[in-house]
This record gives C-alpha cells, structure tokens and sequence, in this order.
C-alpha cells in the first residue's frame, strides 16, 4: 500500500480507539479526517475539505428526507396505529398456533410501513403485546424475542431511516434502495411467522393456541382498522415505485398523511407537538453523525485505501463469498457494541467499496449489511433492541438474549440466502427503475 492509503487505515484505526476512549462519534471522525486530510496534503486539503463539505453536505437536497420520514413515524406513534395494527393482525391469525405471537411478528413490520426505527418499535411492542402474551401463558423468553424482532422489522420495512441515510452516503438512489427492502423485510416477517407456528407444535406449552376464533365478519371488520398504514405505504411507497414522486416528496406526503390523520382523530396540539419535539431531537442526533460521516467517506476515498484493500483481496485469492463471511463477522462483533447507524457510517466508506468491486451488486450491499445491522442490535453483549425489552419487561437482558436466538439464526439464513441470490433484493426494483449501473 501507498503512503495515502497507510494514513487512511491508520486514521481509521484511530477513530476507533477515540470512540473506545470515550469520545462521541462525529468529533472522532472529524478529528481523524482532518489529521488524515492534513497527513496527505497538508494544511491547505485539510481546511479546504473542512471548509467546503458542511455547506454541501447541509445543502443536499436528498438530506430532507431524513426528518421528514423520522416525522412521520413520531406522529404515527401517537395515533395508535401501533395497536390498530396489533388488533387487526390478531383477529386474522390469533386462532393458529402461537397467533398471538405471530400477530405480534406482523405488526411490527406493518407498523414499519409508519415508523423506520427500529428500537422505537421494539419498545411500543414490548408495552403493547407483552402483557397480552404473558395471559395466555406464552415462553416469557421466546415473546420477548419475537418482540425484539418485530422492532428489526419496523426498521426493514421501508421507509427505514437506516437504508435512506446510507443510500445518501454511497450515492445510490434512495427510492431503489426502499424499494428492495420489501421483499426480504416480507421474508423475514413470513419465516419468522411459521418458525413460531413450528416451536408451537413442537412445544405446545410454550406456545399456546387461543381458545376464541374469530370469524369472517370480525376479520374483514377488522380491516379498517390498518386502512391508515395501508394508505401510507401505498401512497409513499408506491409513488416512488411509480415514479410519480422522488423520495423527498414521498417523505412529505407521509408526514403531511399522518398529520391529517391526526387530526381526524383530534389528538390534543401538545400531543402533536411532543411529536414534533421528539423529530427535533433525533434530527439533532442523526445529523452530525450524517455530516461527519460524509467528511469522513470522502477522506477515506482520497487516501486510496479501499482501492489498495482490494488489490490486495485480489492478491490474496480471497473469495467474493470469503469477504462476505469476514464482513458479516466483523460486523456482528461491531455491531453488538454500536448503534447500527453509527456503525454504519463509519463502517460504509471502507466496506462498502469493496464489496462492491468484489461483485456484489450495490443495492444488495445495502441490503445486506441493513439486515446484518438489525441482527447485530439483538447480539449481546450491547444489543440495544434486547435491552430496551428488558426495561421495559423488568426483566433480566440474558432472558431476553435466550429468546432472540431463533430469531436471530432466521435473520442469518436470509443474509446468507441474499447473498447468495441478489436478485431477491434487486428484482423488485429492477422491474421498475431498470437496471442498475455499476458503481
């Protein structure tokens, strides 16, 4: 490797003995690239790039789907979509074996269509479905994984926050990268349905059936009761899919549906208002890790070093499918102890190049390490989702960790089953935005 690209890695490196040390994110990227900047082309590259990108990245244009989204979930929230999802699901399939539990599973990736935060909606499931699982006498340890994984699936439902902020940071189209995660978010959602239905029959105790069915009029009665999430997705997703409106202008529609909705239901102004808080307060979290993430990619693009790491992948004979596994480890260790978010943009400007150049289409990329990211937030000995079940469970997190593990095996063998077959993330966009170009 080049001088360039040994300041790269060892800047990388860097920042992460800052983040280990205690110091934020966003200032560790910021100091290590302007070190870096400033070690590859002295003072005048350093305060150039330092100078020039806040402006531009502040200015994008694609930024303001990022608050617009996290509004529409925040508002969403407050409505009670949550428990209309919940409620209508339950009449559908509460009569099979674990119902209750799979209602659960399908909520949350309906909720997901409303909310692209993923820990947020593992804590509204934790407090709506687990009391209700707990009467019926389900495993405490198996609900409270599948809760957990109801939260992953808000946040590979689109519009998932996560895929939209690192679309922007790859430069790849925003509305293709959502597009793509339906199809595996509606996998994960039917595997981990019918995993559940099978622990049921192997372990009645542990997973019950219910007693009550419910019949046709209340099920088809029950239907009004998703029509708001059904009219979101449709209208924001199907607009982009349609090519009728770019993703910004999808975000504004949401926030504007789910404010309208609001109203319909007359929510006091203050409970709107906490809506619009809590959006301010996430913004004000995500949006330096956004702009230092951005300084930080284009360091590491200058400094060579991904070029350099793959030539000497290529050298060393190492596998399209080899890399994948070292990544996919490499991420699970990162991503037991970093939010997904910020593992993601630290991780993206050396990862995602490549694996990229190895072969693997840029869309599936994305995919891929979206889902490896929501996994990795059930991993311990940090996984965030399982951590924020137990609060709210009062309970122990290793009885939480116990449950995970089907759940989490589901989430590998898709990973896997993407990678080895892209197409199940690029078809569906393919069919409409065309093929993708290479990067």
């Amino acid at each position: 490797m080049d001088f360039s690209a040994w300041v790269g890695l060892s800047c990388f490196f860097g920042m992460f003995a800052l983040v280990m040390l205690g110091v934020p994110i966003f200032v560790s990227m910021l100091v290590m690239a302007f070190v870096g900047f400033w070690l590859i082309g002295g003072p005048g590259l350093a305060f150039q790039q330092f100078g020039s990108a806040p402006y531009f990245v502040s200015a994008s244009y694609m930024l303001a789907v990022i608050p617009l989204f996290i509004l529409m979930g925040t508002i969403a929230g407050t409505t009670g979509i949550a428990k209309s999802s919940y409620d209508a699901v339950t009449k559908w399939v509460g009569g099979l074996r674990g119902g209750t539990l799979i209602a659960t599973v399908l909520a949350g990736a309906l909720f997901g269509a409303c909310c692209g935060l993923g820990v947020a909606s593992a804590a509204v499931f934790a407090s709506l479905a687990l009391p209700e699982l707990q009467k019926q006498k389900y495993n405490r340890s198996v609900s409270m994984g599948a809760i957990c994984l109801s939260g992953s699936l808000s946040g590979l439902i689109p519009p998932s926050i996560g895929i939209v902020i690192i679309a922007i940071l790859t430069e790849q189209s925003i509305g293709r990268a959502l597009v793509a995660l339906i199809i595996p978010g509606a996998l994960l959602a039917l595997c981990a349905s019918v995993a559940i239905w099978l622990m049921g029959i192997i372990n009645p105790k542990a997973i019950p059936k219910a007693a009550v069915q419910t019949g046709w009029k209340e099920k088809l009665l029950a239907l009004r009761l998703i029509w708001p999430v059904l009219f979101l997705f449709i209208v924001v997703i199907g607009g982009m899919y349609l090519g009728i409106f770019p993703p910004t202008v999808a975000g504004a529609i949401g926030a504007a549906g789910v404010l309208v909705y609001a109203g319909v239901l007359r929510l006091s102004m203050r409970t709107i208002a906490q809506g619009f808080q809590e959006t301010i307060l996430v913004n004000a979290q995500l949006f330096p890790l956004v702009l230092s993430g951005f300084i930080f990619a284009r360091f590491i693009a200058i400094s060579g070093l991904p070029r350099n790491l793959t030539d000497l992948i290529t050298t060393a004979g190492l596998s399209p499918y080899s890399l994948m596994l070292v990544i996919v480890v490499l991420y699970l260790i990162i991503g037991s102890v970093f939010e997904f978010l910020s593992m993601a943009i630290v991780t993206f400007p050396l990862i995602f190049p490549i694996l990229v150049d190895a072969g693997f289409d840029p869309i599936a990329v994305l995919i891929i390490i979206s889902l490896l990211g929501e996994m990795a937030a059930l991993t311990p000995p940090i996984g965030l989702s399982a951590f924020v079940v137990a609060g709210v469970a009062r309970t122990r997190p290793e009885e939480v960790f116990r449950g995970i593990i089907p759940f989490f095996l589901i989430g590998l063998a898709l990973l896997w089953l993407i990678v080895f077959f892209p197409q199940i993330a690029t078809w569906l966009p393919n069919l409409f935005y065309g093929a993708a170009s290479s990067y």
